[in-house]
């Protein structure tokens, strides 16, 4: 199963505290070395299988998680490395190690192609200059139908049912409000009609 949710910009990790029942997102910020088109910075989000060694990248060891996974990864057979070589490949990109995570991003695609796997993979092309080849691994995960993927999703999470719950209290709020004014304004009106009468 998939982690919690954090974020990774450059090599400082700031944890964040909201689970999700979706990938742990990272967000790998850089400049895409090579391309002069793409001078600006980009940010793309990677995604961790909960393997050993994803403790260590989430609590901002980057080096270590990598350590562990690479330690894993030699005493494992390698069909059933898939998750691992995913976060590893994901490990690489945020520690800058691209000349690392080309070999390991592919294989992990080869071994076990996951959503996680083609994701990783995706931000690697991206970073890489292989657009093309990013917008094809991101096509092959992302949601086709999205209305009915966030409904699921804001089933799920409870930091998305407290998003929706939030604006419909503050809507019965306003409508209690509005109504309390209307109720307040109808009885100042009777009050100046008898006062006149």
């Amino acid at each position: 199963m998939k982690k919690s949710n954090f974020t990774v910009l450059g090599n400082n990790v700031m944890r964040r505290s909201s689970p999700l029942i979706t990938p742990a997102l990272v967000i790998a910020t850089a400049l895409l070395l090579g391309n002069p088109s793409f001078a600006d910075t980009s940010s793309f989000r990677v995604t961790f299988e909960s393997v050993p060694g994803s403790e260590e990248i989430e609590a901002g060891n980057i080096q270590a998680g990598i350590k562990v996974l690479e330690d894993e990864l030699a005493q494992i057979e390698l069909e059933i490395s898939g998750d691992m070589l995913a976060t590893l490949c994901a490990a690489y990109i945020v520690d800058w190690s691209l000349g690392k995570a080309e070999r390991v991003c592919d294989k992990a695609v080869e071994i076990g192609p996951t959503k996680t796997a083609y994701n990783n993979r995706g931000v690697f092309r991206a970073l890489t200059g292989n657009l093309y080849g990013a917008r094809e691994d991101f096509e092959r995960v992302r949601p086709h139908q999205l209305e009915a993927y966030m409904d699921e999703l804001r089933a799920k999470d409870v930091g998305l049912v407290a998003d929706d719950n939030f604006h419909l209290i503050d809507q019965l709020i306003a409508e209690h409000t509005a109504t309390e004014i209307k109720a307040s304004v109808a009885l100042r009106s009777a009050a100046i009609e008898e006062l006149n009468d």
